[in-house]
């Protein structure tokens, strides 16, 4: 282990904010927990908030020595072998996460309709997800039921909500949900398209739209490309005019762009690749969007953590070619 701690008793300021070790505690709170400080401090076990904040703003005044060894030994324990535990996608900052963030802060604000649309495995759920943790107490986030209908949609909406009481009429559920649901709140309804396979489906988006109304929240509505078109020109687009006129669109892009394929592997704690591996995670991410890339990654590094050794790009490229196998390929 090399020694990172020599004469630093009288270590402060500046000198103690661009020591080795507080950088590497700031470039990780960043790049691993997008700025989540409470993160950090439980991957970090005895090392309190108060602490982290002192070291970064270089104002920490006990025993320097000390706490920095302790750094270093956090920093060799994951430099190891990567738990998969350990890395946290809601808290890799990306371009995409910060355009969903974006769209859900301006429909909470100004009290809109936004129908956000993209690609399957693009990061939708992700970014949602990463919102409500940001927010959670505004925040109230719903997966649309499989093969939805008005009560079914109730109750997954009441149970987001917390809210106590019998889940069997529709009209005492509503009452409840106006009751709960204000102005600060935002809506966020995820696999919106899965109610679009159904009459009873479009019922419960038009009580959706009825509850906006009604309650004066911000609303969400988080389709598939596909789905979008559904929504527009699909059988129930004339039913669900009334929702269609209320919203604004967010296209979200085809693919990942470079800048966040690169955020997803160093939030996995890996250097960046030479120019083949790039080559060969950008064909991945074009054709399967975020997918593919992060479920090989899970596999590597749970490979990874069961050999005791630390994640790398041949592990990577392993969990690569023995997940590329498909029935239907010939």
């Amino acid at each position: 282990m090399t020694n990172t701690h020599t004469n630093t008793d009288r270590l402060t300021g500046e000198a103690l904010r661009n020591h080795p070790l507080v950088q590497w505690l700031d470039n990780r709170l960043h790049t691993v927990h997008g700025g989540n400080k409470s993160a950090l401090c439980r991957e970090l076990g005895a090392i309190s908030d108060k602490v982290v904040t002192a070291l970064l703003k270089g104002t920490y005044a006990h025993d320097v020595n000390g706490m920095l060894a302790r750094l270093q030994e956090q920093k060799d324990r994951l430099s190891g072998a990567l738990p998969l535990q350990d890395v946290d996608l809601y808290h890799i900052p990306t371009k995409l996460t910060d355009r969903v963030a974006a769209a859900c802060d301006a429909a909470k604000a100004a009290h809109l309709v936004i129908n956000i649309s993209g690609k399957s495995q693009i990061g939708k759920s992700t970014a949602v997800q990463a919102y409500r943790q940001r927010f959670p107490e505004t925040t109230i986030l719903l997966r649309m039921p499989t093969r939805p209908t008005v009560n079914s949609m109730l109750c997954e909406l009441a149970d987001a909500l917390r809210l106590p009481g019998s889940r069997h009429s529709n009209a005492a559920l509503l009452r409840s949900l106006r009751s709960a649901l204000g102005p600060h709140h935002l809506l966020i309804v995820d696999e919106a398209h899965l109610a679009l396979t159904r009459r009873q489906g479009a019922d419960a988006l038009d009580t959706l739209r009825e509850l906006y109304d009604r309650c004066g929240c911000g609303l969400v509505l988080i389709f598939t490309d596909v789905g979008s078109v559904h929504f527009c020109k699909g059988p129930f687009a004339g039913q669900l005019a009334q929702l269609d006129r209320r919203g604004e669109w967010e296209a979200l892009p085809d693919a990942p762009c470079a800048a966040d394929v690169a955020a997803i592997w160093r939030g996995f704690g890996l250097p960046d690749p030479d120019q083949p591996t790039q080559a060969a995670i950008g064909a991945l991410c074009r054709s399967a969007c975020f997918g593919k890339y992060v479920h090989r990654l899970r596999w590597a590094a749970a490979s990874a953590a069961r050999q005791g050794v630390p994640l790398s790009w041949p592990l990577f490229l392993a969990a690569t070619k023995h997940m590329q196998w498909r029935p239907d390929a010939r």
